[in-house]
């Protein structure tokens, strides 16, 4: 359970010792600072993450509508619940409209309705980010893939247009090229759908269960096999461990991963290494690859939407792999990040939960 940070803003000493009382016995695990007007809040805000702001409504020279419509500005989901000793619900409506969470009068603050109230103001702005980062996220994509769309598109319409061109001239020498570039570029186009589809898919929150990591990697290497063979790749393991993940989705990953280790790659026997750490309830599983390595200047790029550091022609592929395995990962509450040199190779890092020994006994 995380220790939340909560902040009281009162200008009165009194008041502000009540409502720490009352947050220490409705959240023993949580830790509360005052602030004795608007001013200091914003400072202690702008130093620590907090996270929740209970605002007194009645201060000097700063009352607390102001300070909501200032922190709102400057921390958009940041929990905020105005108390007030006077319950009016003019004021309750002004509360929400200025931009906070919740409104709460403090002749109802008990251990339990506070708890209650903090509790939702927390759950309600997490839900708001997440929307909020969902929907940039989908708008960068959307966008991304429009253009990438353009190229195939333009393509197919200016090869059929000289098609028609031919077929007029009763010649038709060049049909065959063109219908190979209509069909390449047909194929790119059925390529993105694909791609797009999976991507709308991963906004959904998947179902997780504790896994053998080690049956998933075996699963998905057999099922490449024939691509590793075909490449004379080798890929290797080494440790195991049980996850918190599903089973889907981490195949999709780790496939991602070993092909892109193989593709991007002018070793004449590309090296995969997996290996599997436990700490606590982390997994860090690391995949290894001797490949062409990536500039450091592009690593903070790699898993954004359509981003290709290779032309097309050298290496063929959406440019939404890494995005894709990304979001994966973050839907299963993991993290994934990269390390590479150029000409040496790449590594990826995925820290994976596990359940603790409590659930796993479960």
């Amino acid at each position: 359970m995380k220790h939340h940070l909560i902040l009281v803003v009162d200008d009165d000493v009194l008041s502000q010792g009540l409502v720490c009382g009352i947050i220490a016995a409705a959240k023993p695990n949580s830790r509360s600072i005052v602030a004795a007007n608007g001013q200091e809040a914003l400072e202690i805000c702008r130093e620590q993450e907090v996270d929740c702001v209970l605002v007194d409504y009645e201060m000097p020279d700063m009352d607390g509508l102001t300070l909501v419509r200032l922190l709102r500005e400057q921390y958009p989901f940041l929990p905020i619940i105005l108390c007030t000793g006077a319950g009016d619900e003019l004021l309750a409506a002004e509360t929400l409209k200025s931009g906070a969470t919740d409104y709460f009068p403090k002749n109802r603050m008990s251990p339990v309705a506070l708890r209650r109230a903090i509790n939702n103001a927390i759950d309600i702005n997490v839900r708001m980010k997440t929307i909020h980062d969902q929907q940039v996220d989908i708008e960068a994509f959307g966008f991304a893939l429009a253009h990438d769309f353009k190229q195939p598109v333009r393509q197919i319409i200016t090869f059929s247009d000289m098609i028609a061109q031919e077929t007029k001239r009763l010649k038709g020498e060049r049909l065959p090229q063109m219908l190979k570039f209509m069909s390449d570029a047909a194929r790119r186009l059925d390529s993105l759908v694909d791609v797009m589809v999976q991507y709308t898919l991963l906004q959904q929150t998947p179902e997780l269960k504790l896994c053998v990591f080690s049956a998933i990697l075996k699963e998905t290497i057999a099922s490449l096999q024939d691509y590793i063979t075909a490449r004379n790749a080798k890929v290797n393991f080494t440790g195991d461990a049980l996850v918190l993940v599903n089973a889907s989705f981490l195949s999709q990953v780790l496939q991602n991963l070993i092909i892109n280790g193989i593709k991007y790659n002018k070793s004449e026997q590309p090296v995969i290494d997996v290996s599997v750490t436990q700490n606590g309830e982390i997994v860090v599983v690391n995949i290894t690859d001797n490949g062409i390595g990536i500039e450091k200047q592009y690593l903070e790029h790699v898993f954004k939407p359509l981003t290709r550091l290779h032309n097309r022609s050298e290496y063929e592929g959406s440019g939404l792999g890494l995005t894709l395995a990304r979001k994966a990962v973050v839907a299963m509450r993991g993290d994934i990040r990269c390390e590479s040199t150029p000409g040496v190779g790449s590594t990826f890092s995925l820290r994976l939960k596990t359940a603790s020994a409590q659930d796993a006994a479960a």
